[in-house]
């Protein structure tokens, strides 16, 4: 089970690469994904790292990744793939 959560992490960092570099990316994977955090987030919500996980399932979800400031992203792909 943790390495599915660990592998959700990474390809949710490699969309917010993605998103980096405004390469199209398929909304239904991006959708299930944020879905995925979201509730992973929910879970887990006893540390910071969760908090972390329910906003990036929101950008997810929302689409917005396209339109974030480029620092920003980084910084959550980083965060994701390191955790």
């Amino acid at each position: 089970m943790a390495q599915l959560f660990g592998l959700a992490d990474i390809v949710s960092g490699l969309l917010f690469v993605a998103g980096f570099y405004h390469i199209d990316v398929p909304w239904g994977l991006m959708i299930t994904l944020g879905i995925f955090l979201v509730f992973k987030g929910l879970i887990f919500l006893m540390n910071f790292s969760s908090l972390i996980d329910i906003a990036a399932g929101v950008l997810l979800i929302s689409g917005w990744i396209f339109s974030i400031n480029p620092l920003i992203l980084l910084a959550i792909a980083a965060f994701l793939v390191i955790k």
